[in-house]
């Protein structure tokens, strides 16, 4: 057994182009499959699902492991939401200051994704082995679904976005793995256009065979025509972001004001698409990507809340969201001055830090549809499908905008209700730089304001205020240990 369990491991090693250690090996149960002798049963194939899912937990995306690069912090990190606290541990300081390259990388999400879809593609290898019928379906249309998703997240973090500019379609794009092959050394030779059209074809031929179900820890139809209609929107096909989008809007309800609270302390998943559950005291705890400890005696932050996006908030019409993301701290460590932290993460159900992982809801759904509605030329829809999440947010509103108000509204909405998720402003930054029609506020690049990372807005500001739109920076560089192991692999333009 121990000798198929190590072969298993080195193999997902191999498929995600990435080195192994002894802690990669000695994996959790769910990595502990005997390969010779297992996918034959439904339950294997139920497991080997539950190992999928698992490896959201690994660095880059859900792991909690206090160096703030989890994908719940390192896009807010790049873009301009958050401003360094000097007297933190100055995790993700590379990333803040776009000063990474390709042996200090702010995230571990491209070894992550990819050994995620050699987990998928091991299960789609072995499906042969199930009886034709809604489960092998059902198997089929998940990994397909994750495989997707996890190749989506390398390709708008290390490549350009097709909207990005007029020439990002025909740029470089990513290497699609869609076979178990431990001993590929597969390349960037497709462009992003190419890149997203296999993603494409992977979600359109999961989606009807994933069960319409209420469960968030998988995939299921309308987390998947969320996505999908994400990734439309993401490329620059508006009318096929709205195809996929309406039917998770329609089928989900938003969170309501009331149930704000319970959200972010996992007592509820209201409106969530899909999550990574964390309910057991041993879990990754994520809230530490942005702070350790909880009073003003303990607490350590290490991101502060700019002043000037905190004041975006309206502190009557909307209190319930306010006091869910964030809170205003005195902490010991800067001599009782006040500072505004990120609370979505700080108070779990089980203990501090431990929080679910949501990766889609469908409040982004909706501003994702609302946003293509707008773009695609439809202004009224836009309005009206905005107004579904401004409902349910606002005690009041004023409402009713015209033209680009409309626009401005459906963004101002999306950085305030998605801040803190899964860097949602970095990358809604990067794809409008070469949309047209919209303000040069919104395809400039990144400006910051310049405020201290105190509450009032004095104290140290960070270092670097501006990234200009076309600059390599937006795209990550590929580790250089990915690059050593495999002689195929091309380093992202730039680095």
């Amino acid at each position: 057994m121990k000798k198929n369990i190590l072969v298993l491991s080195l193999l997902a090693c191999a498929l995600s182009f990435t080195s192994c250690s002894d802690d990669d090996i000695d994996q959790k149960p769910y990595d502990k499959i005997e390969f010779a002798d297992y996918y034959k049963t439904e339950s294997d194939f139920t497991t080997a699902l539950n190992g999928v899912y698992q490896g959201f937990s690994q660095a880059g995306y859900y792991a909690g492991l206090s160096s703030a690069s989890d994908i719940v912090s390192v896009g807010d990190i790049l873009a301009d939401n958050l401003i360094l606290d000097p007297n933190g541990r100055r995790a993700g300081q590379r990333a803040h200051t776009w000063s990474y390259n390709s042996n200090s990388v702010p995230t571990s999400i491209y070894s992550s994704s990819y050994n995620i879809i050699s987990r998928a593609n091991i299960i789609l290898a072995n499906t042969d082995n199930l009886q034709d019928g809604d489960f092998k379906n059902n198997v089929i249309a998940q990994a397909k679904a994750v495989r997707a998703l996890a190749h989506f997240e390398v390709a708008r973090t290390y490549a350009e976005i097709p909207t990005q500019s007029a020439e990002a379609s025909s740029t470089v794009g990513i290497a699609y793995v869609d076979k178990y092959d431990p001993t590929a050394m597969p390349k960037r030779d497709a462009t992003i256009t190419e890149s997203y059209d296999k993603i494409i074809a992977d979600l359109e031929a999961a989606i009807p065979n994933l069960e319409a179900s209420s469960e968030t820890s998988v995939m299921g139809k309308s987390a998947a025509q969320a996505l999908l209609g994400k990734v439309y929107l993401y490329k620059g096909d508006y009318k096929k972001s709205i195809e996929f989008s309406k039917p998770a809007v329609d089928a989900v309800a938003p969170a309501t004001q009331a149930q704000l609270a319970g959200l972010w302390t996992s007592n509820n998943s209201n409106g969530v698409l899909f999550e990574i559950p964390f309910i057991n005291s041993g879990d990754p705890t994520i809230g530490t990507n942005y702070s350790q400890g909880a009073t003003n005696e303990n607490i350590v932050i290490e991101y502060a809340v700019d002043k000037d996006f905190y004041a975006l908030y309206n502190q009557k019409s909307e209190s319930e969201r306010i006091n869910a993301y964030f809170k205003v701290f005195n902490p010991k460590n800067h001599d009782g001055e006040a500072v505004i932290a990120v609370n979505k993460y700080i108070n779990g159900k089980v203990k501090l830090g431990l929080n679910n992982g949501r990766y889609l809801r469908v409040e982004e759904a909706i501003l994702n549809l609302a946003e293509a509605q707008y773009l695609s030329g439809d202004q009224g829809s836009a309005l009206l499908t905005l107004n579904k999440l401004r409902d349910v947010r606002y005690s009041t509103y004023t409402g009713g905008e015209t033209g680009a108000a409309i626009f401005d509204a459906i963004q101002l909405e999306r950085r305030k209700e998605l801040a803190f998720e899964n860097g949602d402003r970095w990358f809604t930054l990067k794809r409008l730089q070469g949309v047209a029609g919209i303000s040069s506020v919104y395809t400039s690049g990144i400006q910051r304001s310049g405020n201290g990372y105190l509450a009032n807005g004095t104290g140290t500001a960070s270092s670097e205020q501006t990234l200009k739109a076309g600059d390599h920076k937006w795209q990550l560089p590929i580790p250089q240990s990915v690059l050593n192991l495999n002689k195929n692999m091309t380093q992202t333009p730039g680095y």
